[in-house]
């Protein structure tokens, strides 16, 4: 499954910029993973912490830290809500490994719409799995991507929350216990300052899964 993540639009983001300028675009890169990471390790825990982003809702805005205006998101709390309870329902989720190909094709899509400014799961003509071709790999890759977004915690929180994305689609692919591994690459954005993607597969190059195990018990 692909779908596009919500955008925040109230302010430019500047943070992702300054810290891919500071330490370099794979040092943020691996911080994406381990935040990802930490939540699929422990999902319960994940969702308590978001009851601190809930309470600085007023409507549809989210205030900052600072008490200022910070965020405008489309659906309010209720999606807030729904990533909280369906958080606390998973139990501990399969570490991500990195996959070095699935990495590449994700950057190649932030090369891409960096100079663009597109948004979308399409770049240069190619949909996820055609990137992942295009550099060796399979056709089995789910792709989730945010736009605006200035550190690894949002990045995160904004694929589970997925306000205004019908069905749910990132939190979906998030909390998958399929996926053993991802790609991730970030960059600026001509339109939204800041983008991050992450590709998620079964296996490391996208290649098809090995067919299940069966139990021969019996037979």
């Amino acid at each position: 499954m692909v779908s596009l993540a919500n955008f925040d639009r109230l302010r430019p983001i500047a943070g992702l910029l300054l810290l891919l300028a500071l330490t370099g675009a794979s040092r943020f890169e691996a911080a994406v993973l381990d935040e990802l990471n930490a939540m699929r390790a422990d999902p319960g825990e994940y969702g308590e912490r978001l009851l601190d982003y809930r309470d600085r809702f007023d409507g549809l805005i989210v205030y900052g830290e600072n008490g200022e205006p910070d965020v405008q998101t489309r659906e309010g709390v209720g999606p807030v809500d729904e990533a909280i309870t369906a958080l606390r329902r998973v139990g501990p989720l399969p570490e991500l490994c990195e996959g070095r190909l699935l990495a590449l094709a994700a950057g190649d899509h932030v090369a891409a719409q960096s100079r663009s400014g597109e948004v979308g799961h399409y770049s240069r003509g190619r949909n996820p799995p055609a990137r992942l071709v295009a550099r060796g790999g399979g056709r089995y890759v789910s792709e989730v991507i945010t736009y605006g977004h200035s550190d690894p915690e949002s990045v995160i929180r904004q694929l589970l929350v997925d306000d205004g994305v019908p069905g749910r689609g990132h939190r979906f692919e998030l909390l998958s216990a399929r996926y053993r591994y991802a790609g991730v690459a970030c960059g600026p954005h001509p339109q939204w300052r800041a983008m991050c993607v992450i590709e998620l597969s079964e296996t490391p190059d996208g290649s098809a899964p090995p067919p299940p195990r069966r139990d021969n018990a019996g037979s």
